[in-house]
């Protein structure tokens, strides 16, 4: 089973044990490469790019039902949790979530450069009206309105006028995998959240 373009479960089993013993930076950058921005790239940015390339109208609800769907890798891996859908009778276990909404909402509050935009109540309604809208009904709702880029190429959203920029919502997205790679190389919290993402990935 492929998890990145070229690398496969095996993969990351052969280096999943020196990452266990080892929080060395040389190692965890290999580790972020081959098989975080590996994935991301090949399953997400990559098709983005094709799509921004492309002369085709409506691309932008495609990039960012897209970003909606990354999101919740970003902060899932972060964490190191996985989704459970929870029958009648079942329990999460430690590093189990059942809540989308939880974790979206956790990322753009708390992760860098989202937190800067977004609180709890822009997030719910984003998260409802953008995210949920797009992803069952490929649309969106309650006046949101998906746009190219704002004025200063940042802005990310408008809360008042309802807007998603969605180049600088991408441009924003690139900078937290930067910040986060930064802070993985650094963290052994965060490194045991990665093996614990990446172990259920390989399963």
């Amino acid at each position: 089973m492929y998890i990145t373009d070229t690398k496969k479960a095996e993969d990351w089993l052969l280096v999943r044990e020196e990452a266990m013993q080892s929080s060395d930076s040389l190692l965890w950058m290999k580790i972020f490469n081959d098989f975080f921005y590996g994935r991301l790239e090949s399953r997400y940015l990559k098709p983005i790019k094709l799509l921004q390339k492309g002369d085709c109208l409506g691309e932008g609800f495609s990039i960012s039902a897209i970003h909606c769907s990354i999101i919740e890798f970003l902060e899932s891996t972060y964490k190191g949790v996985n989704y459970k859908r929870v029958r009648k009778g079942s329990e999460l276990g430690e590093y189990e979530y059942k809540s989308s909404k939880n974790c979206f909402i956790s990322f753009l509050t708390q992760r860098y450069p989202f937190s800067q935009v977004f609180n709890d109540e822009i997030a719910s309604d984003f998260y409802s009206s953008v995210r949920c809208a797009l992803l069952h009904e490929a649309s969106t709702k309650n006046g949101w309105k998906v746009w190219a880029a704002s004025h200063s190429g940042t802005e990310i959203v408008c809360a008042e006028t309802k807007k998603v920029f969605r180049n600088d919502f991408h441009k924003a997205i690139d900078s937290y995998v930067l910040w986060y790679r930064k802070q993985l190389l650094e963290s052994e919290e965060l490194q045991k959240a990665f093996i614990r993402k990446f172990d259920s990935l390989c399963k």
